[in-house]
């Protein structure tokens, strides 16, 4: 199934993350568990050791009010709501605490905007873990969701906003099409942050 390297469709599935499952105190951190789906899968990827739930990297996140262009998870209304560049920021900064502790996590964080869907099968082709961020065509309200094939003219994506029973969910193109557009002023159409192998950042 996968186009991420070598990684089973097992240890693909097991890096979901449910946004719905009681541990967060507000059903916003769609954009925090999809964080933590890209640094499992290139974890998985590169044999680093990680372990990382998405309570606990919230936690940092909040740690300073609005450091990461986030809203607090504590911040009624909107709170857990996590900006693109608080995506990129928020892993390159886990990235940057593993080094420093002297472990192996060779990647770097990359947010890129106004992307197609054919940037997006090269970013995997090329082992770049990445999430996307879109507008839901029904609800209206933002949601990032993480892509990891594409396969008999379907997109098989981990999707927070369902447990892992649902997982892989299957897009066609133009279901991702019609949401993976701009939300608002916040966030341009075909916005996506992925993890770079540090052999090909720069």
């Amino acid at each position: 199934m996968n186009i991420l390297g070598n990684l089973s469709e097992n240890s693909i599935l097991s890096a979901h993350q449910y946004q719905y499952d009681g541990t967060h105190p507000n059903p916003n951190e769609c954009g925090s568990n999809s964080m933590v789906m890209v640094l499992a899968i290139a974890a998985a990827i590169s044999g680093s050791m990680l372990e990382l739930k998405p309570r606990a990297l919230t936690r940092f996140l909040d740690r300073i009010p609005f450091r990461h262009l986030r809203f607090p998870a504590w911040f009624p209304g909107p709170g857990g709501a996590t900006h693109p560049k608080a995506a990129e920021k928020g892993m390159q900064a886990i990235i940057d605490g593993l080094k420093a502790q002297g472990r192996s996590f060779p990647w770097s964080a990359e947010r890129r905007s106004r992307q197609s869907l054919t940037d997006l099968g090269s970013a995997l082709k090329a082992a770049r873990p990445t999430l996307v961020y879109g507008v839901g065509v029904s609800t209206g309200v933002p949601h990032v969701v993480v892509p990891v094939a594409h396969e008999n003219q379907e997109w098989l994506i981990l999707d927070p906003g369902y447990p892992k029973a649902r997982q892989p969910m299957r897009w066609t193109d133009q279901q991702f099409e019609e949401w993976w557009v701009n939300y608002g002023w916040l966030y341009p159409a075909g916005t996506m942050v992925s993890l770079i192998p540090a052999r090909q950042s720069g």
